[in-house]
Parts: structure tokens; sequence; C-alpha cells
């Protein structure tokens, strides 16, 4: 608790938004790399289920189940009440539920972003008001040694370092969590291609 209390003092009043977005990150992170390992987001039994199911003539009152994680679960679910489908009409249903499938793997990535371009502004304004307030002691103390100015403006950055120390790793994490949701996506548009190719019957109208 003491080195709590010593951290605020010496960061002032915007150490507690910087305490914030640095929880914050850190959740969005830890979720998001549970939330998208590729065994749970990409399982392969999803499409040996799928492949088995249009083997054996593709019953619609009896679509297969799976995990709710699965991307491919959740496209073709949403998928197999309206097939067949002109190949036309196929690939923008296709694209439709593709961006839905990744509009959920991103979520809580935009308060990542948002912390990453926040939090080392945060610190700049932690050290802004931080500036003000040692001129403001010099001044009214009529204090002029450099010791204490440097002294006060080393306690004044402590928010920059602080804010960036948030900012650079949140920035870093973003974008290697987009681009594993890249990968992800690659990998669903490749499972998606194999069924269609494998039973073209199942999903192209007049095949």
């Amino acid at each position: 608790m003491d080195q709590i209390w010593l951290i605020l003092e010496k960061g002032g009043v915007m150490m507690i938004p910087l305490g914030l977005c640095s929880l914050i990150a850190l959740t969005v992170i830890f979720e998001r790399l549970w939330a998208l390992n590729r065994a749970k987001v990409l399982p392969r039994g999803a499409l040996l289920v799928w492949d088995a199911w249009a083997a054996q003539g593709a019953d619609m009152k009896h679509l297969p189940e799976g995990s709710k994680q699965a991307v491919l679960q959740a496209v073709l679910s949403e998928l197999a009440d309206f097939l067949p489908l002109p190949v036309s009409r196929l690939e923008e249903r296709f694209g439709d539920l593709s961006r839905k499938a990744r509009n959920r793997l991103e979520q809580g990535l935009v308060y990542l972003d948002t912390i990453a371009g926040v939090a080392p502004l945060l610190g700049l304004l932690g050290t802004a008001l931080g500036m003000i307030r040692v001129f403001a002691q010099l001044s009214s103390t009529g204090a002029a040694k450099m010791e204490a100015l440097s002294a006060g403006i080393s306690e004044a950055l402590f928010t920059t370092v602080t804010g960036l120390c948030i900012g650079i790793p949140a920035l870093i994490a973003a974008n290697l969590i987009s681009r594993q949701i890249d990968n992800l996506m690659l990998g669903l548009e490749d499972q998606l291609n194999s069924l269609l190719d494998a039973h073209p019957l199942c999903f192209v109208e007049g095949q």
C-alpha cells in the first residue's frame, strides 16, 4: 500500500487513469490470447464433422453441432438454412458471415488501440501538470536552486514514462493480435473452400 501511495505522490492524479488503462489493457490481452487459441477457433474436428454431414446428403433438419467458438461452425450454422445458393449469392453470404465472425474475434481490440494512443497523451498531460506545479512552488517560495528544479522535473516526467510503458506494449499487443486474427480468417477461408470443392452440390445451386 505504501508503494502505491508513493507512486501516486510521484505521478500525481494522472496515475489513476493510467492505472485503469494498464488494467484494461492487461485484461483484454489475456482474454484475447485465450479466446484466439487456434485449436478453439479453427478446430480440425469442425471441418471433419461438416464434411461428413455434406457427404451424407446435407440434411438441413439435422445440422452438425459444435463449439460456438469455432468460426466454421458459426458461419455454416447461419448459412445452412439458405443452401443451396447461386454462386454470386453464396460468395456474398460467405463474405457477410466472415465479416461477422471477424468482428467477434476483434472484440476488445478497440480498447487496446485506444489505450495505445491515449496512455502516452495522459502521461504527457501529467508531466505538464507536474511542471506547472513545480514552477508554481518555485515562484511562491522564491527558491531558485537548480536542485529543487531538477528534482521537480524528474518527478513530473514520471507520468510520461508510465504512459509510454503502457502505450507501447498495448500497441505491440494490438498489432500481434490483429495478425493472429488475419491468420485465423485465412484458415477459415481454406476450410470453407475445401468444403465447397469437395461438395459443390450441397452449396451451389444448379451444380
